[in-house]
């Protein structure tokens, strides 16, 4: 009799809707942390910053001239050093800085109080120089003053990539 009630009694599995609820929230969390993660290497332009960098591209997508900006809009002059171009596609980045421009030396630069330097680049002589640059799609610009590093605030983008459009 006892043997009878044990052959009874079924086990009772979990649903088939409840699995997919479990492994939808998995995901959920996991590209959420992705999510956490890509903000926090995002730099933001410095608040109360006395210099600002901008970066200009003269078409949508493949630009031939990129023209920075930097502007000080402090009370005192500023010692600009060797502006950097900072190419970059994924993880991967080729780095290039800048000593002369038409032959001739002109950094480190002295920026007057609330003036603006403006220095057009040409891309071609860096894609000249190095074929993998063509396949780079975003590029920003540094430069060192008083041992501070400053960048543009973001990469603006070179080409349209999968996950990256122009707005």
């Amino acid at each position: 009799m006892y043997i009878n009630l044990f052959l009874q009694v079924q086990t009772i599995g979990p649903e088939g809707k409840k699995i997919v609820w479990i492994v939808l929230a998995l995901f959920a969390i996991g590209i959420f942390y992705f999510l956490l993660q890509r903000k926090r290497k995002f730099s933001w332009p410095r608040i109360g910053s006395s210099i600002r960098i901008r970066v200009n591209k003269n078409k949508i997508y493949h630009p031939t001239v990129v023209t920075f900006s930097i502007s000080n809009l402090d009370n005192k002059p500023i010692l600009i050093e060797h502006p950097v171009i900072r190419f970059r596609r994924g993880k991967r980045k080729k780095a290039y800085k800048i000593k002369t421009v038409n032959s001739k030396a002109i950094y480190p630069l002295y920026l007057d109080s609330n003036k603006t330097h403006e220095l057009p680049v040409s891309l071609q002589s860096f894609y000249d120089f190095d074929k993998k640059l063509k396949r780079m799609s975003r590029l920003r610009i540094e430069f060192n003053y008083n041992k501070n590093r400053f960048k543009s605030s973001k990469y603006i983008l070179l080409k349209p990539t999968l996950f990256r459009k122009e707005k």
